[in-house]
């Protein structure tokens, strides 16, 4: 099976919002924030009170703790997304609108861009993860070859070739960036 296609920001985009969704470390890091500044405000507003005998301080701040509480998740998705939209157009910018083919033998995947020819052994294949407007070749090193879905005329025979190959299929129909 061969496959030919063009990789846009938007592909590169949510292939980086797709890998911080599934970090632990960036789950732990957003969990934190919403967590940790909260109860610092709390604290400052109880200091205030406590050292002014006026309980305005802990009013205005424990109002401020939760509407950080409340509306930080929408904060940080907007952020996060903002941040990768950056990253991917200063990092990836000589990929962008190049050229990708990809050819699915018996026991190799070959992926060729403008820059590199690499062969791929089957058993360095990890994990399909196919989202709703891409499929995520996970190798073994955790990195990924993005293959957008438009690009796939028979995405059963696909999965089938990636099956064969020895990856594990994930559905993440579903995901979605929050």
């Amino acid at each position: 099976m061969n496959l030919n296609y063009k990789l846009t920001n938007l592909d590169f985009l949510e292939y980086q919002l797709y890998a911080s969704s599934k970090s632990k470390s960036h789950k732990k890091k957003r969990q934190n924030s919403r967590i940790i500044i909260p109860i610092i405000f709390l604290i400052y507003g109880l200091y205030l009170t406590l050292k002014d005998k006026n309980y305005i301080g802990i009013l205005v701040f424990g109002i401020t703790a939760i509407l950080w509480f409340a509306f930080y998740p929408i904060y940080s998705s907007w952020r996060y997304k903002r941040h990768f939209k950056k990253y991917v157009e200063e990092n990836y910018k000589n990929r962008i609108d190049t050229s990708v083919e990809i050819i699915l033998d018996e026991n190799f995947v070959r992926a060729k861009d403008f820059t590199s020819e690499t062969k791929i052994n089957g058993t360095e294949l990890k994990e399909l993860i196919e989202t709703k407007n891409h499929f995520f070749i996970k190798l073994t090193t955790d990195l990924s070859l993005i293959v957008p879905k438009h690009s796939i005329k028979d995405k059963a025979e696909f999965k089938r070739c990636l099956a064969e190959l020895g990856t594990e299929y994930i559905d993440e129909l579903n995901w979605e960036w929050k």
